[in-house]
């Protein structure tokens, strides 16, 4: 019951103008002159990409940190049981999702580095990243996804990285091509489990502050403000009987407000997994030398941007 659950500020931060370079040199070699400008823009919108799933991913880890705190705060406050097994299935679940976050993270640094491949030499540091996150696809353990996605990725992010060690920018365009899909469909097989973390996240924590309200344990004042924010007006409930009279608009709003937190994080999961789709769509049309449609970075990532932006995570 916990593949399973909040907090984030996705800043995008502007990448290094070797990220910009990184496709701009691999997959110009590999596609030709008359699409070295949409090499170019790939090369940004695949940072902001990669950028925001590693902060996605860190979110994510935090909504199970509060979940856990909320474990606690039911077995203390309500004898709920937080079971030895279920700690640990939560434990092991953050870890998997920080490993998925470096990975996303890693990604995008090496794509800031690979532009270094143009020379005669490729410097160690390419080598080394290269190699580092072929270590990190290995130690993934699926949440959702089945073999063939981590078996996809572990295969793409080889060839890169023996490209890369043998100094061969076009085997290194196509590799990246590959593992800018296969982390695609890693993401897209996994969605469920993502959406079910947040759910188990949403469900416990409005259970537990409806019992709060039910034991009279909360200031339902803030069910006013509809009335008093025009006026510039706080409220102050000192009133036991009149803070009673107001717990059922405050259960209210805690029903209204879990629907619309498991709407809303389905929608950012769904632009997510959209973004990564289209970035694989785009990247590939670069590498086959065929012009891109769009040189905006996936208009779905903003959405999930904004989520981020609100829960702090970067």
């Amino acid at each position: 019951f916990m593949a399973k659950a909040r907090k984030s500020v996705l800043q995008l931060v502007r990448q290094p103008r070797s990220l910009v370079c990184f496709m701009a040199c691999s997959l110009f070699l590999f596609a030709g002159c008359h699409t070295s400008e949409d090499a170019v823009w790939a090369a940004t919108q695949m940072s902001v990409t990669a950028k925001c799933l590693s902060d996605y991913y860190t979110a994510l880890n935090m909504i199970l940190a509060d979940t856990d705190q909320i474990y606690i705060l039911n077995e203390q406050l309500f004898t709920k049981p937080y079971t030895p097994e279920n700690r640990e299935l939560l434990k092991n679940n953050r870890a998997e999702l920080e490993k998925r976050a470096v990975l996303a993270a890693d990604f995008s640094t090496l794509a800031g580095e690979f532009a270094k491949l143009t020379g005669s030499n490729a410097p160690d540091d390419v080598a080394k990243s290269s190699s580092k996150l072929e270590g990190e696809v290995e130690t993934l353990e699926p949440m959702k996804a089945s073999s063939d996605e981590k078996t996809a990725l572990k295969v793409a992010v080889k060839l890169l990285v023996t490209a890369i060690q043998e100094h061969k920018e076009r085997e290194a365009a196509k590799a990246m091509d590959s593992f800018t899909k296969g982390l695609s469909d890693f993401f897209v097989k996994e969605e469920p489990a993502y959406v079910s973390i947040n759910q188990v996240y949403v469900e416990f924590a409005s259970t537990l502050a409806g019992d709060l309200v039910d034991r009279h344990q909360t200031d339902n004042s803030a069910v006013l403000k509809v009335a008093l924010d025009p006026f510039g007006l706080q409220p102050s409930v000192t009133s036991a009987e009149l803070n009673t009279q107001l717990a059922p608009l405050a259960r209210q709003r805690i029903a209204a407000r879990k629907t619309a937190l498991v709407k809303s994080f389905d929608t950012i999961t769904d632009a997510m997994a959209k973004s990564l789709q289209e970035m694989s769509k785009r990247i590939d049309l670069v590498a086959e030398g065929k012009p891109m449609s769009s040189r905006s970075a996936p208009f779905t990532l903003a959405t999930v941007q904004h989520w981020a932006t609100q829960l702090g995570a970067f």
